[in-house]
């Protein structure tokens, strides 16, 4: 009789024991299977914290959290490089066009020696070689200046203050805005080196006192003065257009300031063709 209840209570407790052991297995089985169950939440980019959120597909309608990533150093570093490259490629086409243009050159000093009998041959020959030569200018600047774009819009997005800050950064800012303005500048594209000369002056003190900078801002704000002068029908071209030829002239003043220093004569008489033309502008705005 007691060997029967012996029994009984072993076959109990082996039961439960396995029942218990089997439940473990099975919450085991389930907890390795549910990274492959949901690759998801195998992603380094998702947040640890998910809980019952199935975010795989999730796209944010607002973006300002997401933009924070933006603020980090290593965003900005890979920017930064992806800058660099389409900075590198234009310059390898405008290298790649001073080899040409010295290729052409040559080709039509050759060309020299053969014998040309009369005066308009020589004119010929000169004048293809100047439109030769310019236009693989124009056709290698204008390619440049697509990667020069890209690279100027790349630098927009660096956010980082400590790569913002870094004289690298800095020295490269300063060479990609000059290789932009003087390749639109050359192939007569003005309008876009405005807004690019005016955050050139605002990088440095250097940059500040660049004559350069201001030569070609005075000849892009004459360039738009006198684009906006032959709209004189319209009030707001018409402001617009005294508005350019300020900017112009104190370009110009600053040019001359910087080149010969305020006391030269060459500075002073420049701001007295200055002060005279801006008074003409004005009379004949009072008159109207």
């Amino acid at each position: 009789m007691r060997s029967g209840i012996f029994n009984k209570k072993n076959l109990l407790s082996f039961i439960t024991l396995f029942l218990i052991l089997s439940a473990a297995a099975v919450f085991a089985q389930n907890d390795a299977a549910a990274p492959a169950d949901n690759p998801a939440l195998t992603t380094d980019e998702l947040p640890s914290d998910l809980g019952g959120w199935r975010v795989e597909d999730y796209k944010p309608y607002i973006t300002a959290l997401k933009d924070l990533e933006k603020l980090t150093k290593e965003y900005s570093d890979n920017i930064l490089n992806q800058a660099v490259d389409e900075y590198s490629k234009g310059i390898d086409i405008l290298e790649d066009m001073n080899s040409e243009v010295e290729t052409t050159k040559q080709f039509f000093a050759k060309r020299r020696n053969l014998s040309e009998r009369w005066y308009w041959q020589e004119i010929d020959r000169k004048n293809q070689e100047k439109r030769q030569i310019a236009k693989l200018k124009y056709e290698a600047k204008g390619k440049a200046i697509t990667h020069f774009t890209r690279a100027i819009n790349l630098m927009d997005q660096v956010l980082n203050i400590e790569v913002i800050k870094d004289q690298a950064f800095i020295n490269f800012q300063i060479s990609l805005f000059q290789s932009y303005v003087s390749s639109q500048y050359d192939i007569h594209n003005l309008k876009p080196c405005i807004p690019i000369l005016e955050k050139y002056i605002s990088i440095n003190e250097t940059t500040k006192k660049d004559i350069w900078a201001y030569r070609y801002m005075a000849s892009c704000y004459g360039y738009m003065e006198a684009v906006l002068k032959q709209y004189r029908n319209n009030g707001n071209a018409e402001s617009l257009s005294i508005e350019f030829k300020q900017k112009k002239n104190k370009a110009l003043l600053t040019a001359a300031e910087l080149q010969y220093g305020v006391e030269s004569t060459q500075y002073k008489h420049l701001k007295e063709v200055v002060e005279f033309d801006e008074k003409k502008s004005y009379q004949i705005n009072d008159f109207k």
